[in-house]
């Protein structure tokens, strides 16, 4: 038995706004200096990663990507220093609360464990 987490955060009326798509994507972003081009590499539409970045610069009221018109120049998108930032520190807010949750499964797990030899015991 292992444990699996998902986190994300939700706005007030339960919308998703952040979680592991959200970061692969800025983290993309910030790879490929292009929305298009890390859209690309994640398989996903262009118009649906935009969506998702306004959604989260919505939610945040900031800006996340610095956008420049492509066309022939294609000067691309970058990372606001605000963005590196943010993208940092979901990444640490993720590893404290999987190791959390990782130690409060390990308690179930022997909680659990003793529950059935308890059980098995009575048989």
């Amino acid at each position: 038995m292992e444990l699996s987490t998902k986190l994300y955060l939700v706005t007030d009326d339960g919308q998703k706004f952040m979680g592991a798509g959200v970061l692969w994507l800025l983290e993309n972003v910030g790879e490929t200096g292009s929305l298009l081009a890390a859209s690309e590499k994640m398989g996903m539409s262009y118009t649906k990663a935009r969506g998702m970045l306004e959604n989260l610069e919505k939610e945040l009221g900031r800006t996340m990507v610095d956008r420049k018109k492509g066309g022939a120049m294609r000067s691309g998108a970058t990372l606001t220093p605000f963005a590196k930032k943010y993208i940092s520190l979901y990444r640490e807010f993720q590893d404290n609360a999987k190791a959390a949750a990782g130690k409060c499964f390990e308690s179930f797990q022997r909680a659990a464990l003793a529950l059935m030899e308890e059980e098995d015991g009575e048989q």
